[in-house]
């Protein structure tokens, strides 16, 4: 992937665009997709403050808290299943936890093999519906390929964020 570094009239241009979008998303609307997708009411009234955060550039005010959001939803709707499966890795992290004296000893592992585990299980269930065949391949290849994968989107989805919120470009 090249980067290229931008003009400051073409980045400014872009961050103008990209808070364009994000202000014609009401927070109310975030609220909702949020509480539809099935997270818990605190966790996303949470995250609608975190929409509210702003930070001015230049003379601009930037909504960068709705950007980020919406970066992650965007990336979310694009993987469900993959979103899904780190939500419930991380739910049984927090089951573990709640065990008396030895859940503060088991919940990072629970939480590690949880997430990992559901992200691989989502990943596939993904492609699966994408209409990729894992035939002829080893467990473990599927399962390191899979790995791969998620990590390689996850750093692409941190980019666009990155990107998104500094007015840089680049062409992959």
């Amino acid at each position: 992937m090249t980067v290229i570094p931008p003009t400051s009239a073409s980045a400014r241009l872009e961050l103008t665009v990209l808070n364009a979008e994000a202000e014609s998303v009401a927070s109310s609307d975030l609220y909702a997709w949020l509480r539809q997708s099935g997270l818990p009411s605190e966790a996303a009234i949470r995250l609608t403050n975190f929409v509210d955060t702003v930070q001015y550039i230049g003379d601009q005010m930037i909504s960068i808290g709705k950007i980020i959001i919406l970066k992650i939803i965007e990336f979310c709707k694009a993987h469900p299943n993959l979103s899904a499966g780190i939500a419930v890795g991380a739910a049984v992290g927090a089951i573990v936890s709640l065990i008396p004296i030895l859940g503060s000893y088991l919940a990072p592992i629970a939480l590690a093999l949880g997430v990992t585990i559901g992200a691989v299980r989502g990943h596939r269930l993904d492609q699966a519906a994408g209409g990729e065949s894992h035939q002829g391949k080893s467990k473990f290849m599927i399962v390191t390929e899979s790995l791969i994968e998620i990590a390689r989107e996850f750093f692409a989805l941190l980019g666009e964020i990155i990107n998104a919120v500094t007015g840089t470009r680049s062409l992959g």
